[in-house]
């Protein structure tokens, strides 16, 4: 398959990206990608493993499906890892020299699934510090406001604030995913997302229709969300959340923590090492390094 993308970002694309905290850039994966991508998530689907939500498992009507670290113990993510253009795409909105796979996750409202997506920030709660920090949110289905479009609080990276991630439905007790307890302080500089959807107008929020291929990319600080899927349509993406060279690891002891349950290797504060060999934390661009 093609591991290029079909086209670069433009320096306007770049600079928009550093103003707003989110971008989609339309097209960057091929059909072929497309269709190998959404056989990667239907098997997962089928197969859950170690990190599987099942978010309001047993609630009906729907499902919500959140899974993370695949790569590890799957070919065809793998291959979506390493070979994919995602990474090239990454490093040009990041201004990076290389870019480093902090995690691989997938992201499934099927049809008539209500529950929403929590307004929160990923960089809290995840495994990586900035600068260069984001996430790159692969469609592979046609995504409208109607089915779990994302929305984006324009800006919101530059507020200077960071709100500790609680979760949707049960990610938080899922023992994969759970960090400090109820009684445990709250790590220094955290604090309440707002009720961002009681003051909508009070924030410049934009909603991300997407058609599959697109890429949404935003900045770990964004702030986002997303509703329940209420068509008949399924709404699938895969996600994968990129490091550039000036961002470190982080351990967190948030309420809610996406990490490995093994060990790194590395400390917090720590760069990410520039090895493609690294067994959670794998340098992915440029393809041509050791």
């Amino acid at each position: 398959m093609n591991p290029n993308p079909l086209r670069h970002v433009t320096d306007a694309e770049v600079e928009q990206f550093d103003r707003d905290g989110v971008i989609i850039v339309r097209n960057v994966f091929d059909r072929e990608w497309i269709e190998y991508m959404r056989a990667a998530v239907d098997e997962v689907l089928a197969n859950p493993g170690e990190y599987t939500i099942d978010i309001d498992k047993g609630k009906k009507p729907g499902r919500y499906i959140f899974d993370t670290w695949l790569w590890p113990v799957n070919d065809k993510f793998r291959q979506i890892v390493f070979d994919s253009p995602a990474g090239a795409v990454g490093a040009e909105l990041m201004r990076a020299r290389q870019v480093t796979l902090v995690f691989d996750f997938i992201s499934v409202k099927e049809p008539n699934t209500p529950k929403p997506t929590l307004w929160h920030q990923d960089g809290p709660g995840n495994p990586v510090e900035g600068p260069q920090s984001i996430s790159a949110w692969i469609a592979l289905d046609r995504v409208t406001a109607a089915s779990g479009a994302m929305r984006m609080i324009r800006g919101s990276h530059r507020w200077g604030r960071r709100f500790e991630p609680k979760g949707s439905g049960d990610a938080a007790v899922n023992p994969n995913y759970a960090g400090r307890d109820k009684k445990g302080a709250r790590p220094v500089g955290l604090e309440d997302m707002p009720n961002i959807d009681a003051e909508l107008t009070k924030y410049d929020i934009v909603q991300l229709p997407c058609e599959a291929g697109d890429v949404v990319f935003f900045d770990m600080l964004t702030c986002h969300s997303s509703p329940g899927n209420m068509t008949d349509s399924r709404r699938r993406a895969i996600g994968l959340r990129l490091a550039g060279e000036k961002a470190t690891y982080a351990v967190r002891n948030t309420f809610l923590s996406i990490h490995p349950h093994i060990e790194v290797g590395l400390t917090d504060g720590q760069n990410f090492p520039p090895q493609r060999s690294h067994h959670i934390f794998p340098l992915i661009w440029p393809r041509t390094a050791a």
